[in-house]
C-alpha cells in the first residue's frame, strides 16, 4: 500500500514501525477490557470522575449496610487518575508533532529554492537538507505515535473506571433492594433477617472486588506491554535526535553550494 511517505526511505522506515506501534497499542481495548479502542481523538474522559455510587446506601436509608460494602470504592478510587494532566501531556505531544512536520516541510520548500545550484557542495547541501527533511518527519511521526500510546493508556483507564462503576453500582443497587426487605422483616425476625443478610451482603460485595481486581491485572499487564511500545518509541526518537546532532555543519555546506553557485566575477583585480 502506497502511504505519504513511501519511497521516503529514513521517513517509510519509521512510519511503518509508528503506525505497527500504534495497532498493537489499539488492540490492547479488546485484549484488556474487551472493548474497540482508536488512536484517533483518544481523550481521557473527567465527566463523573467524583462520582461515589455508594452514597446511594445513605440516600436509602440503610447506611448499616455501608460498613460491610465500603471496600467497593477502593479500586474506583485507584482508577480516578488525573485525567486532566494526561490531555495535557497529550496535547503536548501533538503540538510537538506537528511542528516537526512543519519544519521537516519548509525544508522541502528549501530543497526546491537550490534546485540550481551545481557542483560537489551544492549535492552535499542538498543531500543533508533531504537527509534532515526525512528525519524531521520521521521524529513528529515518533511523536504522534506516543501521543496515540499515553492517550490510549488513559483511555484503557477511563473505560475500565466505567465498567467498575457500572459493577458496584449494579451491586449496590441489588444490595439496597435486598437491605430494604431485611430491614422490614427485622420486626418479624428479632434482626434476624438483617444479620443474615449482611453476610450474604458481604459474600456478593467479596465476589463483585474479585471479578474487578481481576480487570485491574489486566489493566497493569496492557500497561506493561504500553510501556515496552513507549521505549520503543523513546529508543527510535533518541537515534533520530542524535541523527540531526550532525546537522550542526549543515550551515557551512549551504556556503560552500552558495559560493561554488556564485559568478566568477566577485574577485577583483589587484590594483597595479
Amino acid at each position: 500500500m502506497t502511504t505519504a511517505t513511501s519511497g521516503a526511505g529514513i521517513a517509510d522506515t519509521y512510519a511503518g514501525l509508528v503506525d505497527s506501534i500504534k495497532a498493537d497499542s489499539e488492540s490492547e481495548g479488546e485484549r484488556v477490557l474487551e472493548v474497540s479502542i482508536s488512536a484517533a481523538g483518544a481523550v481521557v474522559d473527567t465527566v463523573g470522575a467524583a462520582i461515589d455510587p455508594l452514597g446511594a446506601i445513605l440516600n436509602a436509608g440503610v447506611g448499616w449496610l455501608l460498613e460491610h460494602v465500603s471496600f467497593l470504592r477502593e479500586p474506583l478510587d485507584a482508577l480516578l487518575g488525573n485525567p486532566d494532566e494526561i490531555n495535557a501531556n497529550v496535547d503536548q505531544l501533538k503540538s510537538a508533532a506537528v511542528e516537526m512536520h512543519t519544519l521537516a516541510q519548509e525544508h522541502r520548500e528549501d530543497l526546491r529554492s537550490v534546485a540550481e545550484w551545481t557542483g560537489q557542495a551544492a549535492d552535499a547541501y542538498r543531500d543533508s537538507l533531504s537527509k534532515m527533511a526525512e528525519e524531521l518527519e520521521s521524529l513528529g511521526k515518533t511523536l504522534d505515535g506516543t501521543a496515540a500510546v499515553a492517550g490510549i493508556s488513559g483511555m484503557l483507564v477511563c473505560t475500565l473506571r466505567g465498567i467498575v462503576f457500572g459493577l458496584i453500582s449494579s451491586v449496590i443497587a441489588e444490595l439496597i433492594r435486598d437491605a430494604l426487605i431485611a430491614a422490614a422483616s427485622a420486626v418479624c425476625t428479632f434482626g434476624g433477617s438483617i444479620a443474615a443478610f449482611c453476610g450474604v451482603a458481604s459474600a456478593r460485595a467479596a465476589a463483585t472486588a474479585s471479578k474487578i481486581a481481576g480487570k485491574i491485572s489486566k489493566l497493569l499487564e496492557g500497561f506493561g506491554r504500553q510501556g515496552g511500545r513507549l521505549a520503543k518509541l523513546l529508543e527510535a526518537m533518541e537515534k533520530l535526535t542524535k541523527g540531526l546532532d550532525r546537522f550542526s555543519t549543515v550551515g557551512g555546506l549551504a556556503m560552500g553550494a552558495y559560493q561554488a553557485a556564485k559568478p566568477y566575477d566577485t574577485q577583483q583585480p589587484a590594483e597595479a
